[in-house]
C-alpha cells in the first residue's frame, strides 16, 4: 500500500479509542512521571554508603542500624516502584472510562479538527497547535495536553491511526515548532 505524500488530512479518520487503550495510555503517561529525582538518588547513595562503611568498620558494637538502613532503602524502592504502581492501578481500574467513538479527526496546517455527529447535527472543533501546552511521545500513543477557550483538555491519540493517512510526522512536526520537543 502506498503511503500518501500529501501531509494533512482530505478526509477526516475514525478516532475510537477502546477503554484498554485509555487505560494503558493512562498507565504509561503515570509511569513517565513517577521518576525519582537525582536529589533522591544521591540521599540514597549516601544512605547506602553509610551503612556498608558502617558494617565494614565498625566492630564489637551492635551493627543493627546499618542493617536497617539497607533495609530502609530497599523497601523505600520497592514500594516506590512496585506499590505505588499497584496503588494507581487500582485507582485507575476505579474510574470510569467509556470506549469513545463517532469521533472523526483530521490533521490541518492551523491544527487537529474534529468532527462529531450529534443527532442530525455535526460538531466541529479545532486544536490549533499554538492552544498545544505539552505533547508526550510514546511507542503506541501520542498524549497532547491543551487549552482551549480558557478550558483545559487531553487527547491520546493512537499511533495506528498513523496507517489512515493520520499523518503523524506532520503533528510531530507543527507540535515542534509551535510548542517545542516532546516531554
Amino acid at each position: 500500500m502506498a503511503k500518501n505524500l500529501y501531509p494533512y488530512t482530505l478526509q477526516p479518520v475514525p478516532f475510537e479509542l477502546s477503554e484498554a487503550e485509555q487505560r494503558t495510555a493512562q498507565l504509561a503517561i503515570w509511569r513517565r512521571t513517577n521518576i525519582i529525582s537525582q536529589k533522591t538518588w544521591l540521599i540514597l547513595a549516601a544512605i547506602v554508603a553509610i551503612a556498608i562503611a558502617g558494617l565494614v568498620f565498625v566492630k564489637n558494637y551492635s551493627t543493627i542500624i546499618f542493617w536497617l538502613m539497607l533495609v530502609g532503602v530497599a523497601l523505600y524502592l520497592l514500594v516506590r516502584y512496585f506499590g505505588l504502581e499497584w496503588y494507581v492501578k487500582r485507582k485507575l481500574n476505579e474510574e470510569l472510562v467509556e470506549d469513545i467513538k463517532g469521533i472523526r479527526m483530521g490533521v490541518q496546517p492551523q491544527g487537529l479538527t474534529m468532527l462529531q455527529r450529534m443527532g442530525a447535527q455535526e460538531g466541529r472543533g479545532m486544536i490549533g497547535w499554538k492552544e498545544v501546552t505539552e505533547w508526550q511521545d510514546h511507542p503506541d500513543f501520542l498524549f497532547l495536553t491543551f487549552k482551549v477557550k480558557g478550558q483545559q483538555g487531553a487527547h491520546v491519540l493512537p499511533k495506528r491511526m498513523d496507517s489512515q493517512n493520520f499523518s503523524f510526522d506532520t503533528i510531530r512536526k507543527h507540535l515542534t515548532e509551535a510548542v517545542g520537543p516532546s516531554k
